[in-house]
């Protein structure tokens, strides 16, 4: 029944499959419209590329059946991007210039999304990430470029306060990947314990692909940090925890999102047990997500798990670029037209509206792992009352 209220309420909203006066574009002959999809579906960022590419088919799927946009059926096209921003490059302009799409839903990792986003400005496409959280990529402008979480700049700051002002922090470490996400994320987390009256005593970069930890570990064991902050993916930070509980290192492990994924507890075999980090939604978290239900149970029984953030982003972003279309049509200038009308659209992380930078405002969770689980331990909505 809950299933079923959630369905009607967003189908009215995208007046999904009506003909009626007043629901957008109307009827139509075309009867399908294609859309990218770029995503790491190999290599070291495929777990998330995965919980994407599921949510993806799911949101897929439901709209298809439930008679498509005005009569359109959704003809999704994925490509893998392999986390590298010159495979990004080629997917988008494979999709763009051979398959005729007109929008883009991607990519994961910010460095590709950047790459791609010169694509798709140039070529007048929507794009849309549900995963890239450098500031870079909406701060540039460009008015094609959409995204639907939160960038480093309010998650760093976020989870930087919660480490001082709820945990006692003040000596602090940073580890963080050499990217733009983790370049970002490192600066706005230091900026603020630093306005918090904190420090941060040691600051070590690495590449993504790196397995070897134990130098910058050292360091840090021997500084005194009461909290580490690692800038990076659940792949390389599995390793780093696992080789900090190696060398006996003591210290509260602090992190962004990019380790809410259920694959992280199996890479990291228990050595994430107390981290804390930010996350954009979690399954069980029906208090901040009212409308999520129905996706979890969804999900749940078409793959067997419960469904990560990078699911939640991912599903949502296919019912934006849907309102887009309802009320703007299937060519790339409606698309974004459309866009730009969107306001307080229903969504599983809450309800949507862009800016006029293509940003949109969404609400952050805290997270501790415990027992191989993601426990909600507050919220950003909640610290800002106290």
């Amino acid at each position: 029944m809950v299933r079923k209220r959630w369905l009607s309420k967003i189908v009215a909203t995208l007046c999904i499959g009506s003909l009626l006066a007043g629901c957008g574009t109307g009827a139509t002959a075309q009867k399908s419209v294609k859309i990218g999809a770029i995503f790491p579906l190999t290599g070291g960022s495929a777990y998330e590329g995965q919980s994407f590419k599921n949510a993806i088919e799911l949101a897929r799927d439901e709209i298809n059946a439930n008679g498509g946009v005005n009569g359109v059926k959704l003809d999704i096209i994925f490509q893998d991007d392999k986390s590298k921003p010159a495979e990004g490059v080629s997917a988008a302009q494979k999709l763009i210039t051979q398959d005729k799409v007109v929008a883009l839903l991607g990519a994961f990792n910010s460095s590709v999304t950047l790459a791609i986003e010169d694509v798709s400005k140039r070529e007048k496409v929507v794009q849309i990430t549900p995963g890239s959280t450098a500031d870079a990529v909406t701060e540039q402008g460009n008015p094609y470029m959409y995204r639907n979480i939160l960038p480093n700049k309010v998650q760093g700051k976020a989870i930087a306060d919660y480490a001082v002002t709820n945990l006692g922090l003040h000596k602090f470490a940073i580890l963080a990947e050499n990217t733009d996400y983790g370049r970002s994320g490192a600066t706005v987390f230091e900026n603020e314990v630093k306005a918090k009256g904190g420090s941060v005593i040691v600051k070590e970069y690495y590449n993504q692909g790196d397995t070897d930890f134990y130098v910058q570990l050292t360091k840090l064991k021997n500084s005194g940090a009461e909290g580490t902050f690692i800038a990076g993916l659940i792949t390389e930070g599995a390793q780093i925890v696992k080789q900090a509980r190696d060398l006996g290192v003591k210290t509260q492990f602090l992190g962004m999102g990019g380790f809410t994924n259920n694959k992280f507890h199996e890479l990291a075999g228990g050595a994430e047990e107390g981290m804390i980090h930010s996350s954009y939604f979690e399954p069980d978290a029906y208090q901040y997500f009212p409308d999520s239900k129905s996706f979890v149970e969804a999900y749940k029984k078409k793959y067997g798990v419960d469904p990560d953030m990078y699911a939640a982003g991912g599903y949502e972003a296919v019912y934006i670029l849907a309102a887009a279309m309802k009320t703007g049509g299937f060519d790339r200038e409606g698309i974004q037209k459309g866009m730009k009308q969107i306001k307080d659209l229903p969504g599983v992380q809450g309800p949507t509206t862009f800016d006029d930078k293509g940003q949109a405002s969404k609400h952050l969770l805290f997270v501790k792992w415990s027992g191989g689980k993601r426990v909600v331990i507050g919220s950003d909505v909640d610290n800002a009352k106290k």
